[in-house]
């Protein structure tokens, strides 16, 4: 993983996430001490650590893309999934994650889909 990736992808998180992006940043933080051990002589490697870590950026990155995209007046999962280049089912499952963390909201329905679009503050 590159840094100035690793970087811009938390900086793009923040923008639409920022509770993600400093869990996100809190945990690259620990880095160090876990790879330093704990007091069971456990440690985990850069690749244990990039095992882990990668999966959780790349979704925070995917969610904060789809969130640049949802229009204001909402969007279908077909439609976003289009848009992004991404299956419907991923989309769906971020869209499962942004309503958990009270991101977006259903805004109603476009024939049979559900129309989602960011949370009004």
């Amino acid at each position: 993983m590159n840094n100035i990736d690793l970087t811009e992808k938390l900086d793009f998180i923040r923008t639409h996430d920022p509770e993600g992006a400093e869990r996100l940043k809190r945990l690259l933080d620990r880095k160090d001490r876990l790879s330093a051990g704990n007091v069971y002589g456990e440690r985990f490697t850069d690749r244990q650590f990039s095992l882990v870590f990668t999966p959780l950026l790349d979704a925070a990155f995917e969610r904060a893309r789809l969130l640049e995209v949802l229009p204001e007046q909402g969007e279908t999962i077909p439609a976003l999934s289009e848009k992004l280049g991404m299956g419907k089912e991923r989309v769906f499952d971020h869209l499962k994650e942004l309503l958990r963390k009270n991101l977006v909201e259903m805004a109603g329905h476009k024939d049979r889909d559900a129309i989602f679009r960011r949370k009004r503050i």
